[in-house]
């Protein structure tokens, strides 16, 4: 198509939006307009007042534009106005307003969620707006009046498309080069306000407008779900009318990331997997575009992950294993099978397990059918430290847990670790329970109704996706980082203390509280003399294996107020460091107050047997236990993955780490050298972008602590004759 072809190059739309993010400084106009709207609303019911206060803010934010961009729309930076255009009073009184009112949080499930797109791109918001009206004689009173919020809130998207259809044209009028451009999208918003999209095009820009107005409405780390599987029917049917090429529809995804990736908000996109129905290998041409678009536009946010199976084509592999080389750090690989026997094994039924996505960085969620995840931290190997130690805090030496007595035997010691780590998750749970009650005890009042107009089946129960409307309540995750920390320390008590006896348990104790001060020459036996885990070592292996096994039998025993499973979650995020603050010495030779392992993945500097050694160790956990998400950081020499064969050797590696039973997969491709050089001198290294844990970021922006926890990973080569390990 013609008026794609006379587009800007998505690196010019991405430059453009970057500057004008910092083209002036900003104030948040999203609060003054909210509490406008919830002023004036005052003695209508609150799910009402919700949808006016949105659409007060798509009524009036700003609608910045780059004309030549493919995408229309603005998201986060739609929420800001230039600073001085509200005077600070009318900031604060309007905060407090906005305050008073009260909203959901990330740990009361506001945010972190997939929408059903297939739907919207089907119905378009008039033709769900005519399912809302066909509902609303079968409700309840309540239900009467969060449908006609809901319905509300739809008027108001249909509006905001409006609004962007006469800022488009009012543009055509004074912009030459791009005119007929402008106009012709200034026709497609007016389209879209009433119907569904008729194109590709189309379809990306409702999916993407949508999307926008989701982060209008303050929701952070909003996923796009399977978006191959949703756009590919718009795909071959342009292809196959003749209205667009396939090098016309990866310029427009071009274009969608160098949109999303501005911000570097985590807007996680699957691609791949398997049907739904059938089970059948869902890989389509879509997949790649996306995949491809990754690669050019190259930069932190836009998270994307892909779902591997038995059948995946191998050449969908290889293309993942190239784009990964290129440094950016996703796509993330999963091996999806174990996700959906966990799915299975908690009850969802198969059609709707397979058909699953990743919302924020690794999270699990029915896409279009559950509500918003929400997830804390976990400590497991503090817990370790309280059974060594009785009960007592190792750093501050106060009693903080039962005193579960002197362990005579390592199964002794093994039970008091799991009695503390098992009292540490129900107090968690406990608080997280404290934090979500009053939210659904009173949901009525916090509702969400856009959100909810594109969940199943909030329409047919006249219900928010938050107060029994959702198919499946919203699931809560804990990050319990520190996998091989704990069972690297139970290696070590295990041999030294009640195998070989070097040590009594209070010789142990003693080292651990002076921080190995004095105790080198045994610290460097514990670091060097007890097997560690990410060297394919079955006897430490095992107790990472039944840490996972215990810890997640605990968290399966409850439930969340509306009914959602609470998940063991095998992630860190970059947590492992704040854990590491709370726990002392460690027996595994880790100094007090140092991070932790990250996630399910080795302790950085311990998994000393090269790549596939570790690949078969991490292979060992029982990842469909953990079914809310699970995190493996690898860092590889880049030139190890160069070129064709560099790319192969990447997939065979991750073909047969999820072969043996790996889950989760996410590589660093940056050397060692180049981010010891980029914390020297940022200043030359602005836009290198590496892999956190879950998302990737550029590394100059990290806070110091995170640049060296990325710098300690082991750097793995995949040998140009490097053995791809065969699984046992």
């Amino acid at each position: 198509m013609s008026l794609i072809r006379s587009s800007l190059p998505h690196r010019v739309v991405t430059e453009a939006w970057r500057e004008y993010a910092t083209s002036t400084p900003w104030q948040r106009g999203t609060v003054v307009w909210r509490a406008a709207a919830l002023r004036d609303s005052h003695g209508e019911p609150m799910t009402m007042r919700r949808a006016g206060a949105l659409n007060a803010v798509l009524g009036n934010c700003l609608l910045p534009l780059v004309p030549g961009e493919l995408l229309t729309g603005a998201g986060n930076l739609a929420r800001w106005v230039p600073a001085g255009t509200f005077p600070e009073t009318t900031l604060r009184t309007a905060g407090e307003v906005v305050s008073e009112v009260g909203e959901r949080t990330f740990q009361s499930h506001a945010n972190h969620h997939a929408s059903d797109y297939p739907t919207l791109l089907r119905l378009g918001f008039g033709g769900i707006r005519d399912a809302v009206a066909r509902s609303s004689p079968v409700q309840d009173e309540k239900g009467r009046v969060f449908l006609a919020s809901m319905d509300l809130a739809l008027a108001g998207a249909a509006a905001h498309m409006e609004r962007w259809a006469r800022r488009l044209a009012e543009a055509a009028g004074g912009d030459a080069g791009h005119a007929a451009l402008l106009r012709h999208q200034a026709e497609m918003m007016a389209h879209l306000a009433r119907r569904p999209p008729r194109s590709f095009w189309e379809a990306l820009q409702l999916v993407y407008s949508y999307h926008c107005m989701m982060q209008l409405d303050d929701r952070g780390a909003m996923a796009f779900g399977r978006l191959d599987q949703t756009l590919y029917p718009f795909y071959r049917a342009d292809l196959d009318s003749g209205r667009a090429t396939a090098e016309d529809v990866q310029t427009l995804l071009d274009h969608f990331f160098a949109k999303i990736t501005v911000d570097e908000d985590v807007q996680n996109i699957m691609v791949g997997g398997t049907r739904p129905r059938d089970g059948g290998d869902a890989t389509n041409p879509v997949s790649f575009h996306i995949l491809e678009a990754c690669r050019r536009v190259g930069r932190a946010g836009g998270n994307c992950t892909a779902r591997i199976h038995r059948a995946t084509p191998p050449a969908f592999l290889e293309t993942c294993a190239e784009v990964i080389a290129t440094g950016i750090g996703y796509p993330a690989v999963t091996n999806e099978e174990l996700i959906i026997r966990g799915l299975l094994e908690h009850g969802y039924p198969l059609e709707d397990a397979r058909d699953y996505c990743c919302v924020g960085c690794i999270e699990t969620q029915i896409q279009g059918k559950q509500g918003p995840w929400a997830d804390g931290r976990a400590n497991p190997l503090y817990c370790l430290n309280l059974a060594l130690f009785r009960g007592i805090d190792s750093l501050t030496g106060k009693q903080v847990g039962p005193d579960t007595g002197e362990p005579a035997t390592f199964e002794e010691l093994y039970q008091g670790f799991v009695q503390h780590a098992h009292r540490q998750i129900r107090d968690l749970i406990r608080e997280a329970d404290r934090r979500q009650r009053p939210f659904y005890e009173r949901a009525e009042e916090f509702t969400s109704p856009l959100l909810s107009a594109l969940v199943d089946d909030c329409i047919a129960r006249g219900r928010d996706v938050n107060d029994g409307g959702a198919r499946y309540p919203g699931c809560y995750g804990f990050g319990s980082m520190g996998i091989a920390s704990i069972a690297d320390s139970l290696a070590a008590i295990r041999r030294f203390v009640y195998e070989q006896r070097r040590f009594s348990l209070e010789s142990m104790r003693d080292m651990l509280l002076a921080d190995f001060e004095g105790f080198e020459t045994e610290r460097q036996l514990l670091v060097r003399g007890a097997p560690k885990f990410g060297n394919d070592l079955d006897e430490v292996d095992a107790l990472a294996a039944r840490v996972v096994t215990d810890l997640a039998a605990e968290y399966r025993r409850h439930r969340t107020p509306e009914g959602g499973q609470y998940y063991l979650l095998l992630g860190s995020n970059i947590q492992n460091i704040a854990a590491g603050r709370e726990v002392g010495a460690t027996a595994d030779g880790r100094r007090a107050r140092q991070p932790v392992s990250d996630a399910s993945s080795p302790m950085f500097g311990r998994d000393a047997h090269g790549p596939t050694a570790a690949i078969r160790s991490v292979a060992k956990l029982p990842y469909h236990l953990a079914v809310g998400g699970n995190v493996v950081n690898m860092k590889l020499d880049p030139e190890s993955v160069q070129g064709r064969d560099g790319n192969r050797r990447l997939a065979a590696m991750i073909r047969t780490c999820f072969d043996l039973g790996g889950q989760e997969l996410q590589f660093n491709t940056t050397s060692t050298e180049t981010l010891r050089a980029a914390m020297e001198h940022p200043e030359t290294h602005a836009d290198l972008v590496v892999r956190v844990s879950g998302f990737s970021a550029t590394y100059v922006r990290l806070e110091r602590a995170v640049q060296r926890d990325i710098l300690a990973r082991t750097e793995h080569s995949l040998g140009k004759q490097a053995p791809v390990p065969q699984p046992r």
